[in-house]
């Protein structure tokens, strides 16, 4: 039983073994097509994926880097360890992933047929656009974060999150009122 039971955490422990990559090692790199790369420990990963374990709580934290079969490498425990230019690589790869613009006003909200149908004025990359975007099941898809943010999960995986409910014009508010839990 005992053998057993070693055996099992031996395999457990491999299981959960994170396996944090030394940032000072890490050199990731824009390959001819356009895909991100890693050279880390001898090895050339040609595409690489990278993931935040914590998206919306650390985004900067806990980053999964994965090739291109879906074996994670490794982890990065913080973004903020890396030099400028492997920070810059990185933040490109995860902003291409994650898109979550920030929501600056809510302009409408109509409710058809267990659809709700907004037209958002978001903000990215400092300009100013209008997103029309459709959330299914209200009660799953438009979240509070914390006491203060929110985020809104459309039909189509996209992510927009507002900042600060305080912030937000009292219009903006009032058309998202019914929807907040």
């Amino acid at each position: 039983m005992e053998t057993a039971r070693t055996a099992a955490a031996s395999t457990l422990s491999y299981a959960i073994d994170i396996g944090f990559l030394d940032p000072k090692k890490v050199e990731f790199y824009k390959t001819p097509g356009g895909f991100t790369g890693l050279r880390y420990a001898g090895n050339d990963y040609k595409r690489v994926t990278l993931r935040r374990a914590l998206p919306i709580k650390h985004p900067m934290e806990y980053i999964s880097v994965a090739d291109q079969e879906n074996k994670e490498i490794g982890m990065i425990r913080s973004l903020y360890e890396l030099s400028e230019k492997q920070f810059s690589i990185a933040m490109a790869e995860l902003d291409s992933r994650y898109y979550s613009p920030v929501v600056c006003e809510v302009k409408s909200v109509k409710d058809k047929l267990g659809y709700v149908y907004m037209e958002l004025v978001i903000e990215r990359d400092g300009a100013r656009h209008v997103k029309n975007c459709a959330v299914k099941d209200v009660n799953k898809n438009i979240r509070m974060l914390d006491e203060d943010r929110l985020a809104i999960f459309d039909v189509d995986g996209n992510r927009y999150v507002i900042q600060s409910l305080n912030k937000l014009d009292k219009k903006s508010l009032k058309r998202l009122e019914p929807y907040l839990f």
